[in-house]
């Protein structure tokens, strides 16, 4: 998602806050609320992100999992920060340039511009995850150890109260890092078993495509998959009563159609994806070139030494490919 646009907001001067809130009133994207800046980067929350956070506490409140919901949200916020961070610092280390994350209630957005290089990209792309794995030992063992029942660490997803009746009753230690560790479980699943935009797994199978296939191609392949894999979960959304899925399974399909669209219109209007690095050649590609230059060459030599009446069909074949092949650059 481009962090280049630019919305008119017509109108006059406003309020310092209402300036702070919208900075540009035509762009959704930007109303959000600035907490802090770090290392160059500048964390900001989406409103939505807000009223989200409020509505779900709000409907726990008369419940018996407020502290379940409190915890998990807290824990949300922070793992998917951490996360947006690895995109960030993997995104540096290549040598682009990252400067602001959004929270916003189905995850996070780091605003990176790694190199245009496949490897540099993919990099970027699996930072973000990386942080998760490297935290998923780390919180599980840690849980197994305080509560000794491995039905606290694994359990259905989408019943977290199994493995919460076997952590809560060890205190808020207990309660911490349980909503840690299914928080990080989930995210971690999300981004890299569905692959479709703006997830992980979406972005990492466009920069696999696009070392053998091309920026391009890669694209255009990644986003079809990415259609079906959003058709997949919102029908796994519906049959399972599971507002989440169908949540990201509609931004998915979105996300994936509109990046199916700019690329569909981008020669109309620009070469900016030419400026891609081309696609990689394979090892297997590499050496069955280079068979080809070998046996172009030793028909060459046949043809010095005794004359092209004393070419077979293949080579003759073969010889015609080349020319042909030179001719058209």
């Amino acid at each position: 998602m481009s962090d280049h646009l630019r919305f008119d907001t017509g109108g006059g001067p406003r309020p310092p806050l209402l300036r702070r809130l919208f900075p540009e009133p035509g762009n959704p994207l930007t109303w959000s609320l600035p907490i802090y800046r770090a290392w160059g980067i500048r964390v900001r929350i989406h409103l939505l992100f807000l009223v989200y956070i409020a509505v779900k506490l709000i409907g726990a409140a008369s419940g018996s999992n407020f502290t379940l919901v409190a915890l998990i949200l807290a824990t949300l916020f922070l793992l998917v920060l951490l996360h947006e961070y690895g995109h960030c610092f993997a995104c540096r280390w290549v040598g682009g340039s990252a400067d602001d994350i959004l929270l916003w209630p189905l995850g996070g957005l780091a605003f990176c511009r790694p190199p245009r290089r496949w490897k540099a990209d993919l990099i970027t792309t699996l930072g973000g995850p990386a942080v998760n794995v490297v935290l998923f030992p780390i919180l599980a063992l840690a849980l197994y150890a305080l509560t000794r029942s491995w039905g606290a660490v694994f359990f259905n997803p989408f019943t977290p109260s199994q493995g919460w009746l076997l952590a809560a009753p060890h205190g808020l230690t207990g309660q911490l890092l349980f909503a840690a560790h299914y928080t990080n479980a989930l995210l971690l699943a999300f981004n890299m078993l569905v692959p479709m935009y703006p997830m992980d797994a979406g972005r990492t199978l466009h920069a696999i495509l696009w070392r053998s296939l091309g920026h391009r191609r890669g694209l255009h392949i990644t986003v079809h998959v990415g259609i079906g894999a959003a058709c997949v979960l919102g029908v796994i959304g519906i049959a399972a009563n599971e507002t989440l899925l169908l949540a990201l399974a509609i931004l998915g399909g979105l996300t994936c159609f509109f990046e199916r669209r700019q690329l569909m219109l981008a020669p109309a209007y620009s070469t900016d994806l030419d400026d891609f690095e081309p696609a990689e050649p394979s090892p297997r590609l590499i050496a069955r070139e280079r068979q080809h230059a070998i046996e172009v060459e030793r028909i060459l030599e046949k043809i010095a030494r005794e004359g092209m009446g004393n070419l077979s069909r293949r080579e003759r074949k073969t010889l015609a490919h080349e020319t042909r092949r030179r001719r058209n650059g």
